[in-house]
């Protein structure tokens, strides 16, 4: 496969506005390796999820997981990350009713005696078939004709500081004594209880088997929790599984000893970390460094920020300046809130329905994906370059730059313009643009520029962000 002549989007004019071609296999491209493949395209994943989509699925409010996707497809939104369910939180369905309206789990409730939610103790040895043939692959099915790639986490919910007595795990739940305690279950000493390995294993068994005809599937082992030993068991254990081995295996940093820069995952997954909160331009540009400390070879999914929650911004245009700086950082980006927009989003439970993210969202991350596909943008040949760019302006900027030197470079730019931008270039011609990655418009023509050495660029006005593209030109 020559992946130096491909084209990264393939555009297909469907009901009168352009879609983006079906999802095939995903794989991580072995020329560019921070970055995916599918066929003959390359892919840069920016996504807007729900972790828990298969919990809501549909409501008489008109909330569907169908429409969820659709929505996404029309800003040509290409990556989901979402819970395949949640271990704990066994009584959420009953304090969030308005959201969580039809609760379901892939394993059996065979009983004998009742769980805390009332109904019969789980059986984590047996199946709930229909869960999978309703639920799981209708979703991948319909995300791979949408051009969508979704990332299953596999186990969620078992953090040490969730309530247990919630966990599918704990003794109330099911009848399978397995005589766990609130640490017991994703800790390294999980290895050391063979019917807990026994019954993780049957599970991810089960969920590669029935995803194993979908080529849109990331697996993530784990939000947020593991033992150093426990995630590099799961690692291991589908890289190496006989009906379904997985080259896409994504692993995180956050409150985990396991180190996904040197462990055996295909891919890092970047939470808050050193990052830290998600509410100013300064803690982007926080978060902005903080992805460039974890590329090491492979690809880095910046796979969890929000709105509102534990101290987070209120402004619905955040999500957009960290996809951007996520980009910039030769990253893959993914605005993710704990509950489908509960109501306003504002508070935990209103009494309100789920219903889809705010459009700026939408329009954010489609703006994003239209600016690299419809300026063919070879993103995939680029890297992070912040050296090479300087930014004045009367208030507080940052500036963030990914570039292929000699050829292309793009500037994003935090602040309240307008601005002067210093650009290192070799010897042009050059051609520069700004755009304003809000309305998803060009702000300017192109101007023409020569080079070598520092080049002065001067933005119109602008709030918010603002990006400078420049370009080899054919003059």
């Amino acid at each position: 496969m020559d992946w130096m002549k491909t084209t990264w989007f393939i555009l297909l004019l469907a009901a009168g506005s352009v879609m983006a071609a079906p999802a095939g296999r995903l794989e991580i491209c072995p020329d560019h390796p921070y970055y995916f493949g599918d066929g003959d395209r390359h892919i840069v994943l920016v996504g807007v999820s729900d972790r828990q989509l298969f919990s809501i699925w549909r409501n008489d409010k008109g909330f569907s997981w169908g429409k969820y996707l659709d929505d996404l497809a029309e800003h040509r939104i290409n990556y989901v990350r979402q819970d395949v369910f949640d271990w704990g939180k066994l009584l959420a369905p009953q304090g969030y009713p308005g959201q969580l309206s039809n609760p379901a789990w892939p394993f059996a409730r065979t009983g004998p005696g009742k769980a805390i939610d009332g109904k019969p103790k789980f059986d984590l040895t047996k199946f709930d078939q229909s869960y999978f043939e309703k639920r799981l692959k209708p979703f991948l099915r319909e995300a791979a004709k949408r051009g969508i790639y979704v990332e299953l986490t596999l186990f969620e919910g078992l953090r040490a500081r969730s309530d247990f007595a919630e966990s599918l795990c704990a003794e109330a739940n099911n009848i399978n004594r397995l005589g766990l305690q609130r640490r017991g279950v994703t800790s390294d000493t999980a290895l050391d209880n063979p019917r807990l390995v026994a019954i993780q294993h049957s599970y991810v068994d089960k969920v590669l088997a029935e995803t194993a005809h979908f080529g849109n599937v990331i697996y993530e082992i784990a939000n947020e929790t593991g033992g150093r030993r426990w995630v590099a068991n799961l690692v291991d254990y589908i890289h190496n599984h006989p009906t379904h081995p997985s080259r896409l295996v994504s692993a995180g940093e956050q409150t985990s000893s396991f180190d996904p820069r040197t462990g055996d995952n295909d891919i890092v997954v970047k939470h808050r970390g050193k990052g830290g909160l998600y509410a100013t331009d300064a803690d982007v540009c926080n978060h902005h460094a903080s992805l460039l400390s974890f590329r090491v070879g492979k690809p880095v999914t910046h796979n969890e920020y929000f709105l509102y929650a534990n101290g987070s911004t209120d402004d619905v245009n955040f999500p957009r300046k960290m996809m951007w700086a996520d980009f910039t950082a030769g990253g893959h980006s993914n605005f993710f809130d704990f509950a489908f927009w509960r109501g306003t989003g504002r508070t935990v439970e209103n009494g309100l329905p789920s219903r889809s993210p705010p459009s700026e969202i939408l329009r954010g991350a489609g703006n994003l994906l239209s600016f690299l596909a419809e300026n063919k943008v070879e993103f995939w040949e680029m890297a992070p370059h912040d050296e090479l760019a300087a930014v004045k302006a009367k208030g507080e900027s940052h500036i963030f730059t990914l570039a292929q030197p000699a050829e292309q470079y793009i500037c994003y730019i935090l602040g309240d313009g307008p601005c002067d931008v210093t650009l290192r270039l070799t010897q042009g011609p050059f051609a520069s643009r700004w755009y304003d990655p809000k309305s998803g418009r060009f702000l300017t023509p192109p101007k023409q520029t020569q080079g070598p050495g520092q080049s002065r660029f001067q933005s119109p006005s602008f709030n918010h962000d603002i990006v400078l593209y420049v370009f080899r030109s054919k003059l």
